[in-house]
Parts: structure tokens; C-alpha cells; sequence
């Protein structure tokens, strides 16, 4: 799930709402996936280091738009 940068510069023009969206749907996967390694290792162990990177860079970036609302404002 590594992210080009193409995509980043996609992804960060989003309205927050869309970020806050893709977060919650970054954490449940999250989730399931620190479940499911839990059980039994997992292949592909570095999709959890993904995602959890992800999920910052999420979070940082819905910082920026509540940041710039509060400039405007």
C-alpha cells in the first residue's frame, strides 16, 4: 500500500471530510490487521508498518485543513 507521490499530492487536495473518512477506513484496517497477526504471523508483516505510517500522515494532514480554517477565520 505504499503511496506515490502522486498519490500524497492527490490525497492531501481532499476536502477533510474525505480524510476523515479515508482515516477511519486506514484504522479498521489497521485493526484487523494487528488482530489477524495476533493469530497468526502475518506474509506480508510490513502492512502494518504501512498503515500505521498512513494513518499519520492522515492525521497531519487533516491538522493542515483545520489549521488553514482557522487562519480564514
Amino acid at each position: 500500500m505504499k503511496l506515490k507521490s502522486q498519490d500524497r499530492a492527490a490525497i492531501r487536495q481532499l476536502p477533510e471530510k474525505e480524510l476523515q473518512a479515508q482515516l477511519k477506513e486506514t484504522e479498521d484496517k489497521l485493526f484487523k490487521l494487528k488482530f489477524a497477526n495476533s493469530m497468526a504471523p502475518l506474509k506480508n508483516g510490513h502492512e502494518i508498518t504501512h498503515l500505521r505510517k498512513h494513518r499519520a500522515r492522515l492525521l497531519t494532514w487533516i491538522r493542515e485543513k483545520s489549521l488553514q480554517g482557522a487562519e480564514r477565520a
